[in-house]
């Protein structure tokens, strides 16, 4: 069957990632920037009272306290927002394939609940960590906009031709195989890279396609936008 503009459909999803992934950094920075002024306008009138209305120490005491908060949350960010290493059997050889957090990973963990099997005081914790977590998950994703740049375009398409062939998940050999001399491991960090698709990493690694790619595939195409590509997905 033939899958007519899967080329261009690629090429317009990277692009829509760079937009996806902007308004993500913007939306983390924004969301922390009135979060912080309400939660400073709080412990200020706190403070305040407690120091009988002495505004320094009141001023003094929200620095002392959102600099301790951003130092940890930056300490935890550096150790869970970066990339995720597994390892990976390709050709007889081990290999170490790198894994991006996605966009709603990164979004969870600024919310304080990357783990659902978190306790009631980790999650109370990860209320009042908010504002530097949304920070940091700012700066993160923002650093990704020049990797979805970097990303290589005709490598990433002969990726998602495998996954949307495969009705299971692929491992890392069968992808190894497709791309020939290509660099794997730069095949597989541009295509974490991507919104919806997935790792499968209890043993051995493996990628497949969220359900929701194949919808957005088909709304492309539905569209009439596929143009003049009239690539085979099948070839």
């Amino acid at each position: 069957m033939k899958k007519r503009g899967f080329k261009s459909w690629v090429f317009n999803r990277i692009k829509t990632q760079r937009k996806f992934t902007t308004a993500a950094a913007i939306g983390m920075a924004t969301a922390g920037l009135v979060l912080f002024l309400v939660q400073a306008g709080i412990l200020y009138m706190i403070f305040a009272y407690a120091f009988a209305f002495s505004r320094p120490a009141a001023l003094l005491a929200i620095i002392a306290i959102a600099g301790g908060m951003s130092v940890y949350s930056w300490t935890q960010a550096t150790q869970d927002l970066r990339d995720r290493k597994h390892k990976a059997k390709c050709n007889d050889e081990t290999t170490t394939l790198n894994i991006v957090p996605g966009n709603p990973q990164v979004w969870s963990w600024a919310f304080g609940s990357m783990d659902a099997d978190q306790s009631i005081p980790e999650k109370i914790i990860g209320l009042t960590m908010l504002v530097p977590r949304l920070f940091c998950g700012a700066w993160f994703t923002w650093q990704h906009l020049e990797d979805i740049k970097n990303i290589d375009a005709a490598t990433t398409l002969k990726v998602l031709k495998v996954l949307f062939r495969s009705d299971h998940s692929v491992c890392a050999q069968a992808i190894s195989d497709e791309l020939g001399d290509a660099d794997l491991n730069k095949a597989v960090r541009d295509i974490s890279l991507l919104d919806g698709v997935v790792f499968l990493t209890n043993e051995e690694i493996s990628l497949t396609i969220a359900p929701r790619l194949h919808d957005d595939l088909e709304a492309w195409r539905a569209s009439g936008q596929p143009g003049k590509d009239n690539d085979d997905l099948l070839r």
